[in-house]
């Protein structure tokens, strides 16, 4: 194994991009950062039939979206194209490297090829459950000598296994779980290439793939989640078998809903592209991620304030560490999120907003001058959650009211308050300061308070009675566009 940290991430394109994937990879490009490594973003598509590239194009722009760029794997400027030195980063593209590693197998004697059938191997599985016993692959021996015993032998139709070590522990030290032992007994032969005709070897599997592809690239460290601990004694051995050094396993625990349960849909978002779109900051989503089962210490300390939770990448780069990393499951909370992303909302400059703002706003967005953009952000963005929220807060600008709930034209435009509302059809100075001090002369001359002016005016202006502060509301709709909206109501 190199002394050089190299990390990978490695999903499979047959869906969306599960924010649960993004935490893995959020760990492994951390891990890699902290250490001045390589992160890799490979693709697994050895399933064929689910595999598409509509989702490999989801999970590179979902990864590019979340600021987890990748040093080496498919280059996002130039389709088909690799940044590294160990590509093709796409396993259907490696069948060649796999094939010839499983002829090294076959050379030497550990690996065979497998003539059961799956209708006959079905047969057993059936046997067994009646006979109460689970079902474990007996290598072929139903008719005396078995698939093991009969060398390569490829003038029959065949899948490929890899013959496993017979008796003893297979030993997993797992970086984040300690110590985890297998009885080798337990274990099947595998398959390492799927079902082919005579002659050829099929399409290899997952769990030979991915250990050809960590040693070709240098992996140093394998960081995925621990729904794989299953795998991970199929692959130690064929690590051995192929000469390889083992990298170092660590496998961070699952994401709950808070009901305890899987994460899914139910729970509020659950791929990466629905966080996108619902706006919230790509940095709320690491920093709210980077706390599932790890609790980021600064200076040794655990954060005592709301202002210390929010942490920068360099400050999470920082402070990472695998044996910090839990062991339990951790509970994804929603409202968590929220609460960061308004955080680093209000913390952030206007021009990032305004920037941030362009996919949630329509086309007259880009034809706004900084000034009414940089008015638009400030009255928002101590009140909003997300992008999305500030864009909708905003929507009053371009999208005048066609139709008003009568109990609040009951209520806010009553005959005084629309008299008030005259006097402000009247003003003629609508230069901020000019607006500001008109307000208050009308305030006075109709005894009317600033609270009950401003409501009858959102309602008159917006069908509502939310929106920003009413002097902003008037500067941002225009005096051309005011005098329009109350034409109605005087």
């Amino acid at each position: 194994m190199s002394s050089l940290v190299v990390t990978r991430f490695a999903p499979s394109p047959t869906g969306m991009l599960h924010i649960g994937g993004v935490r893995t990879a959020l760990f492994a490009w951390l891990f890699a950062k902290k250490n001045s490594g390589r992160f890799i973003l490979r693709i697994e598509d050895t399933d064929t039939d689910r595999s598409t590239e509509d989702n490999i194009r989801i999970i590179e722009e979902g990864m590019l979206w979340s600021g987890l760029d990748w040093d080496e794997g498919p280059d996002p400027q130039h389709l088909g194209s690799w940044l590294g030195d160990h590509g093709p980063y796409r396993q259907i593209l490696r069948m060649d490297i796999y094939k010839s590693k499983i002829t090294e197998l076959f050379d030497q004697g550990k690996a065979y090829r497998c003539r059961c059938t799956k209708e006959s191997l079905e047969e057993r599985r059936k046997e067994s459950e009646r006979s109460g016993k689970p079902f474990q692959y007996n290598r072929g021996m139903d008719f005396g000598r078995g698939c093991r015993d009969k060398h390569h032998d490829d003038s029959l139709p065949s899948s490929v296994r890899f013959a496993m070590p017979l008796g003893g522990d297979i030993i997993l030290e797992d970086a984040i779980k300690g110590m985890i032992k297998f009885p080798s007994d337990s274990l099947d032969d595998w398959i390492i290439a799927r079902w082919s005709e005579p002659g050829e070897i099929g399409v290899p599997t997952y769990n030979f793939s991915v250990v050809v592809d960590d040693v070709a690239m240098k992996v140093s460290h394998v960081i995925r989640g621990d729904d794989h601990v299953a795998n991970t004694p199929k692959q130690i051995p064929l690590f051995e078998a192929l000469g390889y050094t083992l990298p170092v396993f660590a496998h961070v625990p699952m994401i709950l809903g808070k009901d305890k349960q899987k994460l899914s849909k139910r729970h509020g978002a659950a791929s990466i592209t629905e966080f996108k779109d619902l706006g919230f900051l790509a940095q709320a989503v690491r920093l709210t991620l980077a706390k599932l089962s790890w609790t980021p210490k600064i200076d040794g300390k655990v954060a005592e304030s709301a202002e210390e939770e929010i942490l920068s990448d360099a400050q999470l780069i920082d402070a990472f560490n695998l044996e910090d990393i839990q062991t339990s499951p951790s509970v994804f909370d929603i409202d968590k999120l929220y609460w960061i992303n308004q955080k680093l909302i209000m913390n952030s400059t206007n021009e990032f907003l305004m920037k941030s703002l362009e996919p949630f706003m329509p086309s007259v967005w880009q034809t706004q001058d900084i000034a009414w953009k940089n008015l638009a952000v400030s009255c928002t963005k101590e009140r909003s959650r997300t992008l999305k929220e500030m864009a909708q807060s905003l929507a009053f600008c371009w999208e005048a009211p066609q139709i008003f709930e009568e109990k609040l034209i009951i209520k806010h435009l009553t005959e005084s308050n629309r008299s008030a509302i005259r006097s402000l059809n009247l003003l003629e100075d609508w230069t901020p300061q000019g607006l500001r001090d008109g307000l208050d002369r009308i305030l006075f001359e109709h005894k009317i308070a600033l609270k009950d002016l401003a409501q009858a005016l959102r309602v008159a202006l917006t069908g509502g009675t939310i929106s920003p502060p009413i002097h902003e509301t008037l500067l941002l709709l225009g005096e051309e566009e005011v005098r329009r909206r109350l034409l109605r109501w005087i």
